[in-house]
């Protein structure tokens, strides 16, 4: 396997980790789980989509995310509590009465990525469920304090649920 696109876009990432990964992808060969992949290691972790239905659980005790759905047509940002859910008929059912609702095929997520870059000049971190196609379903954005910062508590329980089913 020729590596060489990797390590191009290693070093690439290493030197401007807050582009854009979904517009780098359109531009390059790699899938979004690869890309993740190629940005500086202290910048990501990874646990196995068998965890999904166990993370997307947890969600809802962080309190005020973001979950953002980008595709080629248009990115979709919602904010709020994430909701709880059930699997139920081949979903992972949300429970959401106003905002976030609907229906994920949890079966179908391969990894999930907790990344902490920055981004647009503010630290980030999300969790991106990707499938096995390589793409990214959807992301979960930690919530800010009033000053902009990242909600420490919000990061540290994303710590704790990656360690969890590491």
């Amino acid at each position: 396997m020729n590596d060489t696109p990797f390590v191009q876009m290693k070093e690439r990432l290493a030197r401007n980790p807050g582009v854009v990964l979904e517009k780098l992808a359109e531009g390059s060969n790699l899938t979004m789980a690869q890309l993740i992949e190629c940005l500086p290691e202290a910048m990501w972790r990874k646990v196995d989509g068998r965890h999904c239905v166990a993370v997307l659980e947890a969600l809802p005790a962080l309190g005020d995310v973001t979950v953002i759905m980008h595709t080629a047509d248009g990115i979709f940002e919602i904010g709020g509590a994430f909701p709880a859910g059930e699997t139920g008929h081949g979903f992972y059912n949300l429970h959401g009465k106003q905002g976030l609702h609907g229906h994920l095929r949890a079966g179908r997520c391969q990894a999930v990525y907790l990344v902490e870059r920055p981004f647009m000049g503010r630290d980030s971190a999300s969790l991106l469920f990707a499938n096995g196609d390589g793409g990214v379903m959807f992301k979960v954005f930690a919530g800010r304090e009033a000053d902009g910062s990242l909600k420490q508590s919000q990061l540290a329980a994303l710590h704790a649920l990656m360690a969890a089913h590491a």
